[in-house]
């Protein structure tokens, strides 16, 4: 793939993140907090994807920690605090048999939708200023 090629690519993942994010933040608003989770993650994972995409690298894992490490040491570590917290995200945000006998609507609540929102604006601000 040619360098311009993959910064379109890059650029489509980066549009995508940031309307994940304006989703999660409506979905927040309205009291949505295991929805607003998953979008976060899911804004989170594609602020990555974009970095990668970026460089034609490979896009396939959802777990941001190993994204991180595909992008190198230095991300890794500077960034793992927010990657674990969406990391946590992925699942159990989505599927009613992930917690048990509890439903993700009554288990995520507005503290969780704000610590995730303010992961995943951190990577996707993160993103922004290294694609430019």
């Amino acid at each position: 793939m040619s360098q311009e090629a993959a910064r379109q690519r890059a650029g489509l993942w980066l549009r995508q993140a940031k309307d994940d994010l304006r989703a999660a933040r409506i979905l927040q608003g309205a009291a949505q907090a295991a929805q607003a989770c998953f979008l976060a993650q899911q804004t989170g994972e594609k602020a990555l994807k974009a970095l990668l995409a970026a460089e034609d690298r490979d896009l396939r894992s959802h777990s941001l920690g190993a994204l991180l490490r595909e992008l190198g040491e230095e991300p890794a570590q500077r960034w793992q605090r927010q990657a674990r917290v969406l990391d946590k995200l992925y699942a159990p945000t989505r599927y009613p048999d992930a917690l048990g006998d509890e439903l993700p609507s009554e288990v995520f609540g507005p503290e969780d939708a704000e610590r995730a929102l303010e992961a995943a604006s951190a990577l996707l601000v993160w993103a922004q200023g290294v694609l430019g």
